[in-house]
């Protein structure tokens, strides 16, 4: 019963092994697995990298474009205040005329004074049309208010145009930034995935050498079976030279002394024996059993 027992727990202990290698090769296919995905990934983050500096590129030359708009915008605002000044001076000399048309419509009033039957009609016209042009010169005075306002408007738009120039210039320069990093960005995962691509290779080997140490671990567990079968040989072998041993000194306790009360003694010394070595003999067949079958 104890050699059963030895013997299940040998082989429980090497079909443990065996499981224990199995589910290391299982997580090295895994590793392998997971080292392919991250490959792909990589594969997928350089394309995103490539498609991204393409759309910098386009976004850089609508930047250009943009530029060039606002310059074509600034000349025209120019060209735009160069006309709201005319304006202005012409709007200028209709005031002086005004205002000399109200000199004579005064003297006009003066010469209208002179005619009695008249006058108080002429007059009354001649206050309404001058309280007319005098509201005409106010009104003509707030436009021209209204144009300097225009003009000075006009000016601060015109500031305001340069400044969105000089932004968008610079928008370019970060955009051209943009792209050297997108660049360098692409180049690292470049590298990156060579190293990916490094570290599978190390985890193919890696895989070999498991492979390796398994078959070398079965066979260090058979010759660790083996030692065990031949230890247990070594020992039915030592309960058999004790049996021996035993036969050899009650025979020779018995033919020395002769037959007397210590006969019983060397009697048993001699049973002891016997069933000693019986037993290293039914031992050492079993075990001789177990080693042919370790060795075949």
């Amino acid at each position: 019963m104890v050699e059963k027992s030895n013997g299940e727990q040998v082989e429980r202990a090497i079909h443990i092994l065996v499981g224990l290698a199995e589910e290391e090769n299982k997580l090295t296919v895994q590793l392998i697995n997971l080292a392919e995905k991250r490959n792909e990934m990589a594969e997928y983050r350089t394309s995103d990298a490539k498609t991204r500096t393409i759309l910098a590129e386009e976004r850089t030359s609508l930047a250009n474009v943009q530029t060039e708009d606002a310059k074509i915008r600034t000349d025209l605002a120019k060209d735009r205040t160069i006309l709201v000044r005319k304006q202005t001076e012409f709007q200028s000399r209709s005031t002086e005329m005004s205002e000399h048309r109200t000199s004579l419509s005064e003297t006009r009033t003066g010469y209208a004074q002179n005619r009695t039957l008249l006058s108080e009609k002429r007059s009354d016209l001649a206050e309404t049309r001058t309280d007319l042009s005098s509201k005409r010169t106010e009104l003509a005075s707030l436009r021209t208010n209204l144009s300097q306002e225009r003009t000075s408007l006009a000016t601060n738009r015109t500031e305001l145009a340069t400044k969105r120039t000089e932004l968008s210039e610079k928008r370019t320069t970060l955009a051209n930034r943009r792209t050297n990093l997108a660049e360098t960005r692409t180049d690292m995962s470049s590298k990156r995935t060579n190293l990916a691509k490094k570290r599978t290779e190390f985890s193919e080997s890696r895989t070999t050498l498991a492979k390796t140490r398994t078959s070398l671990a079965n066979t260090r567990t058979g010759l660790s079976s083996y030692r065990s079968v031949l230890a247990k040989g070594r020992t039915e072998l030592a309960f058999i030279r004790t049996g021996l041993a035993f036969i050899a000194l009650g025979t020779g306790l018995m033919r020395y002394f002769g037959v007397g009360p210590w006969t019983i003694l060397d009697g048993s010394l001699i049973i002891m024996g016997i069933s000693s070595a019986l037993f290293g003999i039914k031992g050492l067949v079993i075990n001789k059993k177990y080693e042919k079958m370790l060795a075949g």
